[in-house]
């Protein structure tokens, strides 16, 4: 079991991505050689596999065939290997190289993980759909010159002391699920089946002639957004039960007024996910990253007052719509959240 520190381990490869100098190297790769010399070595290095790891030129062939060779693999134990096909840093990746590495990984004995990189862009592939044959799809990107601190952590999974293939393979079966998922359910609400409505239809408590095209029109991002607040809501009052909190709908409102007023302004549109609420006894908390420690405002909203907590500064409310007043103090308050 390996006693690397991770959080350590993800601060050295952070540090190590940031003075990798990319557009100094990519000077020099003006082939397939160049690139693997200057970028793609470099970049293995980064993740702890010594030289000497990576084989060059393995034979991805069974028996008494044509030799195909692919330009690299690590052979991580016995029964565990990862190849990687690598083209020059000009080239760009398309699925036309992914069936080339799709024909050696299914030729290569013990390969669950493949990589295919120009030296910039890496593409992590594996078999979650077929056995021994790659998906044709990757199950993880990272690009050298364009990620964030959570691709940095994911990448860290293939750091030679900390890498273990079926945790990986079971992390890239849940992406692959979720991925399916979505897509079918996303079709299926952009184009519903026939035996989707009529199930709805089924079900509706309130019976009228079935009439697919009626239900069809109605299938929009109107009603989409609607039963998303209404499954938040949903979520929030399930959660908050045991703790005997419930979030008011006018409270909803609120959060959903005041972030309207927030996202007006571009420095912090961009972030916007980061803001959201948690629902506390007493108050109710907007804030930035889910963190108690920057909170931009607090609720107090009972049958007979509202209050809205600015800075320790509370102040009554009439209406819903005197939060509007507070756009400035709000707007302020949150840049500065989000910038620290």
């Amino acid at each position: 079991m390996s006693t690397v520190n991770r959080k350590q381990a993800f601060n050295f490869l952070k540090k190590a991505l940031e003075n990798f100098n990319f557009a100094q190297k990519s000077e020099n790769c003006a082939n397939e050689a160049q690139t693997k010399k200057f970028l793609i070595d470099p970049f293995f290095s980064l993740l702890n596999y010594a030289h000497d790891q990576l084989i060059p030129e393995y034979d991805a062939d069974f028996g008494d065939r044509v030799s195909n060779k692919v330009d690299y693999a690590i052979q991580l134990t016995k029964k565990d290997l990862i190849i990687i096909e690598c083209k020059k840093l000009t080239s760009k990746l398309t699925d036309k190289e992914a069936g080339q590495l799709s024909g050696y990984f299914q030729h290569a004995k013990n390969s669950r993980i493949a990589i295919l990189t120009n030296g910039k862009e890496y593409r992590f592939y594996s078999d979650v759909a077929l056995p021994n044959t790659m998906d044709s799809k990757p199950f993880f990107v990272f690009d050298i010159e364009n990620y964030t601190d959570r691709d940095i952590e994911e990448l860290l999974d293939f750091d030679a002391r900390l890498i273990k293939v079926q945790e990986i393979i079971s992390k890239a079966q849940e992406l692959v699920f979720i991925d399916n998922f979505e897509h079918t359910f996303f079709k299926e609400m952009t184009n519903p089946s026939k035996e989707f409505l009529k199930l709805i239809h089924k079900n509706m408590s309130f019976k009228t002639k079935y009439n697919e095209e009626a239900m069809k029109a109605l299938m929009n991002s109107s009603l989409f957004k609607s039963l998303t607040d209404k499954i938040i809501l949903h979520e929030i009052k399930s959660n908050s039960k045991s703790a005997g909190i419930i979030t008011t709908d006018e409270e909803i409102q609120a959060y959903h007024t005041i972030r309207t007023l927030l996202i007006q302004n571009k420095k912090i549109s961009s972030d916007n996910e980061r803001i959201g609420y948690r629902d506390q006894k007493g108050t109710f908390n907007i804030l930035v990253d889910d963190n108690q420690r920057k909170i931009i405002c607090q609720l107090k909203f009972t049958d007979n007052s509202k209050k809205i907590i600015i800075d320790n500064h509370e102040t009554d409310l009439d209406y819903l719509d005197d939060l509007l007043k507070f756009k400035t103090q709000l707007t302020d308050k949150t840049i500065g959240l989000l910038e620290n």
